[in-house]
């Protein structure tokens, strides 16, 4: 199986402020074991550090809390893929369902390996779910 993973559902990992993705331990254990493949677009560790970087600001998080789960994110088994090949149709699924570019890239690599996205923002799962690519 491969699967495309999202900020939401990474950050939701590691701080459980809600609902994790059902299959998100499954996936990552099986890809840990060479069995299924997660990927990401390079842009879910900016988006990552981001929101650490926000949580920190707001006293929700140490530097050194910070910098741990950054580290921990970095050595899960994630394959990241370049944006150049998603941008026209990240750029097509946004304008089409209302999403952010950013958004859409996850659905637009998924879309590209015949993917299943793994996400916990829930508009963002709707659209999958309507793509079929969850």
């Amino acid at each position: 199986m491969i699967w495309v993973i999202d900020t939401s559902a990474l950050i939701r990992l590691f701080i459980p402020d809600g609902p994790l993705h059902p299959e998100i331990e499954v996936a990552f254990n099986r890809a840990s074991s060479g069995i299924d493949v997660v990927l990401a677009p390079q842009l879910l560790l900016v988006e990552a550090a981001s929101v650490l970087l926000r949580k920190r600001r707001r006293g929700e998080l140490s530097s050194q809390e910070l910098s741990e789960l950054m580290q921990a994110m970095t050595s899960l088994p994630i394959r990241f893929c370049e944006h150049e090949t998603l941008i026209l149709s990240s750029c097509v699924l946004a304008e089409t369902h209302g999403l952010t570019a950013y958004d859409a890239l996850y659905l637009a690599l998924a879309e590209q390996h015949g993917a299943r996205l793994m996400t916990c923002d829930l508009a963002l799962d709707k659209v999958a779910h309507h793509l079929g690519l969850t």
